[in-house]
This record gives C-alpha cells, sequence and structure tokens, in this order.
C-alpha cells in the first residue's frame, strides 16, 4: 500500500537539509502498537544475515528553498509526503494515528495533516520509466587490508542492475515466502552519467550516496511491484529508493 500525506500550517517547515531520520522518526512515533514500532526500528525481517525494515519514503515535496550557508531547507505549507510498504497494516496505523491527532510534529514545529491519499495500484508491467522520490542508493561493504570501507555504485556501474535483483529477490522472499519465478530486472539510465543527479547525503553522520533521476526498467512484474512498494536498492526505511511509475 501506498498513501500520500499532506500537510498545512500558517508558517513555514524549517528542517537541517539532512532531515531523513526527521521523517522516519516521525513515521516510528505514529506506529499505535508499541512492540512492532520497536520491532520494526531494531530487528526488521530477517534474510539470512539481512535484515529488511519492507518501507520507503519520499523526500518532502512542496515548494522550498534552500539556505546553503545554514545547512537549512525551508519548506512552505503545503508540503507531502509519500510512505509505501507491502505490508498494509504499516500504512493504516500510521495513517490513522496521524489523522486521529490535532496536529503532526517535524523538528518541534507542528503541522496539521490536511489530506490523506491512499494510491490506487498501478499496473505492474515487465517494462516501465520511473522516477525517484527519494535516492536510490546501493553499496557493497568491502576489506582491503584489513581496513572496511563502503563503496557505493552509479547506476552506470555494470553489476548495478545484478545488486538490485539480488536485494529483490531476498525482500520477494521474505514478504511471500517462496522465491521468485523467472527473476529479472534491469535499470537502464535515460542518457550519460550526469553528476547533479548524484546525492551525498548524511544519515546519523553516515555519507550515503544515492541517485535521483529517471530510468527505464525491464523486469519481471512482480519484482517490480516488490520495489515499488518495499523502495528499490538499499536504506530504503532511511528515506532511499521510493519511486513512482511515469
Amino acid at each position: 500500500m501506498r498513501v500520500m500525506l499532506e500537510f498545512i500550517g500558517d508558517k513555514d517547515l524549517h528542517l537541517p537539509i539532512q532531515y531523513n531520520h526527521i521523517v522516519q522518526g516521525l513515521i516510528y512515533n505514529n506506529m499505535t502498537d508499541g512492540d512492532f514500532s520497536a520491532f520494526m526500528h531494531d530487528e526488521g525481517f530477517k534474510h539470512g544475515k539481512r535484515k529488511f525494515k519492507l518501507f520507503t519514503y519520499s523526500r518532502l515535496e512542496g515548494e522550498f528553498r534552500l539556505l546553503k550557508k545554514e545547512e537549512k531547507i525551508v519548506l512552505k505549507p503545503p508540503f507531502r509526503l509519500t510512505i509505501s510498504s507491502p505490508i498494509d497494516e504499516f500504512i493504516f496505523d500510521i495513517s490513522q494515528n496521524m489523522f486521529k491527532k490535532d496536529f503532526c510534529t517535524f523538528n518541534n514545529q507542528t503541522f496539521q495533516l490536511s489530506s490523506i491519499n491512499i494510491e490506487n495500484p498501478p499496473v505492474f508491467r515487465d517494462r516501465a520509466r520511473i522516477k525517484f522520490l527519494s535516492p536510490l542508493v546501493m553499496y557493497s561493504t568491502i576489506e582491503d587490508k584489513g581496513i572496511k570501507y563502503t563503496y557505493y555504485y552509479s547506476p552506470w556501474n555494470d553489476n548495478f542492475s545484478d545488486l538490485l535483483l539480488n536485494n529483490l529477490i531476498k525482500k520477494y522472499e521474505v514478504i511471500y515466502g517462496e522465491g521468485v519465478r523467472d527473476p529479472y530486472f534491469k535499470l537502464y539510465p535515460i542518457g550519460r552519467e550526469n553528476m547533479k543527479y548524484q546525492k551525498v547525503m548524511k544519515y546519523k553522520n553516515t555519507v550515503i550516496k544515492g541517485w535521483m533521476g529517471i530510468y527505464d526498467v525491464e523486469c519481471n512484474p512482480d519484482l517490480l511491484k516488490v520495489a515499488y512498494y518495499s523502495g528499490l536498492g538499499a536504506k530504503n526505511s532511511q528515506g532511499f529508493g521510493c519511486f513512482e511509475i511515469l
């Protein structure tokens, strides 16, 4: 399920440019089941050594301006947030709890929830053009001479689609409890590599590199559905890999 939330208020919203953790906190704080909230935050759904939270969300969308010297972003209401998950109860719980409240809090600033839009499911086909609402991230942890470091991939890397596919297969198995038939997923960047689409961000002091933009995909439709609802790539629950189908 996917929901778009729209917020209104009398004043602009002031946030640090690196605000993903603030939106994530808003989501967790609006879960009514404390045990499930703790499970989603601390554990998630396991697949071998990997853990998946199985939700993603967009950047805040609306009219904004950047204050680069102060490292802040200012959003003018109304602004919107899209949250997506294959776990319908998760979306219902958050949406209903926000709806019951008089206001929602972003970094100690209060705004009213003006509308909730449960989006109609798109038709998932074997070809699609997608646009990212939050950066796409894919990485590997590499060890060199006893030192571990994180290598972030570009969509123009030859093995990028293979990494996405392996990630999606694991998510599919977690969600459905069985393997996917005919697994296939190929992401095609449109045009040459353009660094303006790369976003270097920080999440709780961890540097993360991701990519915005529009891409074509050829895929198993079932895997496209998994990607649409749970997020494509890595670090989805930190606000990465949310996209729309054009």
